[in-house]
């Protein structure tokens, strides 16, 4: 069923039609009246080197239909101050739609007839003469080669978003009215090819991971290898501990380590496209984004089973049902959470995230109820182990309790983060939490440790395996040291009296008693040393078996 679901908006993700490329082609036919294209973040222009830093908006939009109009249609790049009152017009279907839509826009933007003290290069007439420049591209040397039409976007302050958009507007320059009109009966179909790139586009072999990207996607890059890099050595050393351990919460974690991994991996390989083609396999991306998801979900669900002790005080999993009621209820919540932001999250004018919404508001308040229900569970578990356990359970709940904590604290303080940077803050912040979760738990796992707590039934260890975990105690050693000087002396007298011992009474030697461990609910992880080895059974209380001297 989960499945199922999951595809069904990896389908939805492929077409959605907001794209995240900047390398832009398509169809755009003026009957539509609006359309955005995307929204770009240029980096800050370094006045020493201006034409390398500088923002670079360039392209070719030609009519791909034979209609014979004096109107025109409008290509629009505005920033941000600019295009709030802009694009919440066009949603005002009147006559005077465009010129409602201009107001503002109109107090700074150039033009050559109507306002030639314009301070702002905004707008340009569209579509642009076949195999010519656009009308409004005065000097050819600022035309990037082999296009139409090039902005050239500077700001020296800092980062900024820009938007793209076309619209069936045309200024009336007849009688110098300088008119906003509507142009949208005109029936013009215009093709379209744009790129939005960071810096000269005749250099942009210099930085390509940068380069074609907005400049909140800046660093996604190195940021996805350094985390698969890190991914990749805790799944070798993992592959060791697990080699000595086969369980169902070693197996649960095996598997959230390689979809963290894989999902790392669909989504470098997207962004690595991208960076070639301005445009990426954005489908990968989709799917990197919900394993990533499944990845989190299924590790929650190996937390709470952990804290209900799976493994360390009982091989018996009780309470199934509420178990996997919270952690469907969690996942379905995300899932829910995922649709919203694809549907009705507007990032052109809030610059929100999937965070701020209320469905993202319930699902940080159902994780929090899922906290507690884990603090609950692991509270009775700690009631339940012997002291000798205590100190993974303490240390495993110190530091996850911070993992369930870490998300709800994330989502407020981004809150407060300019969105040109909040992306790149959030993935990090996910990466290194996840990657340090994965970690910590490879070091309690590690079989040094594990087998002090680790419930797999009965099964022996030999006394080097004691020794080098520090299992044994000086008592403990000196018992076994004992016993072998008991069975050594059997031996001899074996030896000795080999024709006798047939006709004598059976004697024993009373070798030192060592008890095994029983928890505090009765559910007993007793260990006992046997012939040198360390046995798990479940026995509350254990005595070594008394040797003697068999009959011949």
């Amino acid at each position: 069923m989960i499945i199922n679901v999951w595809l069904s908006l990896w389908c939805f993700g492929f077409v959605s039609h907001i794209s995240n490329g900047l390398h832009l082609t398509g169809t755009w036919n003026s009957k539509d009246f609006f359309i955005f294209l995307t929204k770009f973040g240029f980096q800050k222009t370094d006045p020493k080197q201006q034409e390398n830093t500088q923002g670079y908006i360039y392209g070719n939009i030609t009519k791909s239909n034979n209609v014979n109009t004096t109107k025109d249609l409008t290509l629009v790049v505005v920033d941000s101050e600019y295009f709030l009152e802009y694009y919440g017009n066009s949603t005002i279907r009147s006559k005077q739609t465009c010129p409602a839509m201009f107001v503002k826009v109109d107090q700074i933007a150039f033009d050559y007839i109507c306002k030639p003290k314009g301070l702002e290069d905004f707008l340009r007439k569209i579509p642009c003469p076949k195999d010519k420049l656009c009308i409004d591209e005065d000097n050819p040397k600022n035309v990037v080669p082999g296009y139409q039409f090039t902005y050239k976007v500077r700001d020296v302050q800092r980062p900024r978003f820009w938007y793209l958009s076309f619209v069936s507007c045309f200024r009336d320059t007849s009688g110098r009215k300088c008119e906003w009109q509507s142009s949208e009966d005109s029936g013009i179909i215009i093709n379209y090819d744009i790129w939005l790139v960071n810096g000269n586009p005749s250099v942009r072999g210099q930085n390509p991971f940068e380069h074609q990207f907005s400049f909140e996607f800046h660093d996604v890059f190195e940021i996805h290898v350094i985390a698969l890099i890190l991914c990749i050595a805790i799944f070798l050393l993992w592959l060791y501990a697990f080699s000595k351990q086969r369980h169902m919460v070693t197996r649960l974690f095996t598997a959230c380590l390689c979809g963290e991994m894989l999902s790392i991996t669909l989504n470098l390989i997207h962004v690595s496209i991208f960076a070639y083609n301005g445009v990426g396999a954005e489908w990968l991306g989709k799917v990197g984004t919900l394993l990533d998801l499944a990845t989190q979900c299924v590790f929650m669900l190996l937390l709470l089973l952990l804290a209900k002790g799976l493994g360390i005080t009982t091989d018996q999993f009780k309470w199934k049902s509420v178990i996997f009621s919270l952690w469907a209820a969690y996942t379905l919540l995300n899932i829910f959470l995922y649709v919203w932001n694809l549907v009705e999250i507007d990032n052109i004018i809030s610059n929100t995230d999937e965070w701020q919404s209320w469905p993202g508001y319930a699902t940080l308040a159902f994780r929090i109820v899922v906290m507690f229900w884990f603090l609950y569970e692991l509270r009775k578990t700690f009631g339940h182990t012997d002291r000798e356990d205590m100190t993974f359970v303490m240390h495993f709940g110190a530091f996850f309790l911070v993992w369930f904590c870490y998300l709800p604290a994330l989502a407020l303080i981004t809150t407060q983060v300019s969105p040109l940077w909040r992306y790149k803050t959030i993935i990090s912040i996910n990466y290194a939490v996840d990657i340090l979760a994965y970690a910590v738990l490879v070091h309690l796992f590690w079989p040094a440790r594990s087998i002090l707590f680790l419930v797999e039934g009965e099964r022996p260890l030999q006394t080097y395996d004691l020794e080098i975990t520090g299992l044994l105690d000086d008592m403990q050693e000196m018992a076994i040291f004992n016993r072998a000087e008991a069975l050594a002396e059997i031996s001899s007298q074996k030896n000795q009296n080999k024709d006798d011992i047939s006709n004598q009474p059976s004697t024993s030697t009373d070798v030192s008693k060592v008890k095994g461990r029983k928890s505090r609910n009765g559910t007993t992880n007793g260990r006992v040393l046997s012939n040198g080895h360390l046995q798990f059974q479940d026995n509350s209380a254990y005595e070594m078996e008394k040797e003697s001297p068999k009959d011949t």
